[in-house]
């Protein structure tokens, strides 16, 4: 596979999950596409910048929550604040289109983006219930506990520690894919799973 087909077939998987998450109803046809090895020439629209691209407000605050440093102690997490009814834990930002999909599993618990944040920094917010977003921040954020999407674990943070798939996972696959609808499906059950501990 060429790297243009790699990053065909990429976007290809990211238009998909956004026309099946209602995000966007976007095509893409490879026919369309020419490879050209000649260097662009620039033309007066290239000379200005483009407009920015402006996020949905609830994205945006997904994309914009970032608690303040220290970094995190995986071994004791620090908790600060208000009690909120869900904390997301991911072990990195999340790209857009990930922030995007957090967005609309925030909204379809019935949560605002502000009250369900998705950290990926210490201090970690005092919470109900907290849900870690895939292996590697269950590895970030807790590296003594081990556990499978959708099993709930016991921490030092919490005893209400879901353990569930990260975004950033069900992203890289195609969104038709059985497997992914498989997936997209369990995370769902354990997630709906959270509002009975609330």
């Amino acid at each position: 596979m060429t790297t243009q087909e790699f990053i065909l077939e990429g976007l290809e998987a990211e238009l998909a999950l956004e026309r099946e998450l209602g995000v966007r109803v976007i095509e893409c046809d490879r026919s369309l596409l020419v490879v050209n090895l000649a260097p662009p020439v620039p033309s007066a629209a290239s000379r200005h910048p483009p407009a920015p691209v402006h996020a949905s407000p609830a994205v945006a605050q997904i994309q914009a929550h970032r608690a303040p440093p220290p970094p995190p102690s995986p071994s004791a997490p620090a908790v600060s604040g208000a009690l909120l009814d869900i904390v997301f834990l991911h072990d990195s930002p999340l790209a857009p289109a990930g922030a995007e999909m957090m967005a609309k599993i925030v909204a379809a618990l019935g949560k605002a983006p502000g009250a369900a944040p998705v950290v990926y920094e210490a201090p970690i917010p005092r919470a109900k219930v907290y849900v870690v977003l895939g292996r590697l921040a269950l590895k970030k954020w807790f590296p003594a506990v081990k556990a499978a999407p959708g099993q709930w674990v016991a921490t030092e943070l919490s005893q209400n520690v879901l353990v569930t798939y990260s975004p950033t996972y069900i992203l890289r696959f195609a969104a038709a894919a059985p497997a992914v609808q498989q997936i997209k499906k369990s995370m769902w059950t354990s997630l709906k799973a959270v509002l009975q501990r609330i």
